[in-house]
């Protein structure tokens, strides 16, 4: 099974919500998806870990919706900070099973990976975090029997960068909780996220973790303490694909897109 997981679009249909986004975010998020959906052997899902919008518009919405149209496998996804419950819902209601109540966590199946879709959106807030009925709900999912691979989706990372002032904007709310679980669930595991602007992978309490980029902007590799956030940099943009052979053997390749 081959999964892309792509990340951090912020498509606008007036105006960016954020300074740094591209102009020309639409246009950039188009070269990303028909790369996706012209990649060879064909990839059978996505996973987009949030910021999909820059305002979260019911404009913005349908223009993603278009952007998007080109894939036609399942897409998986996860709200971020710039992103609006009510629109996410709207636009992705009819094929994700978001649960009732105000956050937009779910459960799916794609093949024999279990997808546990954690909503990490703070209302105000450029950090995320997830409060003790969204804890609950996973604990109780992981507490449930899958003998395959688990794949957590979630915009804010809880696993470090080591980037000190993007670390500080990533899951602060319910982190050492979230830890706990991940760090006591004894099955294959393994947590996609966005938010970073900079794609890495990275191994946390035994689980491959990874953060895609984002074409709206990329930050700049600041490995040091300072908490100055990093600047932005044009870079090639890459994306991850996952080829999963069962639930323990996966290889992970970096896909370069010319934007």
């Amino acid at each position: 099974m081959l999964i892309a997981h792509i990340s951090d679009f912020h498509v606008f249909a007036k105006a960016p919500e954020t300074s740094v986004v591209r102009a020309d975010a639409a246009d950039a998020a188009r070269k990303v998806v028909a790369d996706v959906a012209g990649f060879a052997p064909r990839i059978d899902a996505v996973m987009f870990t949030g910021d999909l919008t820059d305002g979260g518009s019911a404009e913005d919405y349908a223009l993603l919706q278009d952007i998007l149209s080109p894939i036609d496998v399942p897409i998986f996804v996860v709200p971020g900070n710039h992103d609006a419950r009510p629109g996410l819902r709207a636009a992705f209601g009819d094929t994700l099973p978001f649960g009732a109540g105000p956050f937009l966590n779910y459960q799916a199946r794609v093949g024999e990976i279990r997808i546990l879709a954690l909503d990490t959106l703070w209302d105000g807030h450029v950090a995320g975090r997830l409060d003790s009925a969204q804890l609950d709900w996973l604990a109780a999912r992981l507490g449930e029997r899958h003998d395959g691979l688990t794949l957590i989706l979630m915009h804010h990372p809880a696993f470090p960068s080591q980037m000190a002032a993007l670390d500080a904007m990533t899951l602060q709310e319910g982190r050492d909780g979230f830890e706990q679980l991940i760090a006591a669930y004894d099955g294959p595991l393994r947590i996609l996220a966005g938010h970073i602007h900079r794609p890495f992978q990275t191994l946390w309490h035994g689980a491959f973790c990874a953060v895609s980029g984002g074409p709206a902007f990329q930050h700049e590799l600041a490995l040091g303490t300072d908490t100055t956030e990093p600047g932005i940099v044009r870079e090639p943009y890459a994306y991850f694909i996952h080829r999963m052979t069962g639930s323990t053997s996966v290889s992970i390749h970096t896909r370069y897109v010319e934007l």
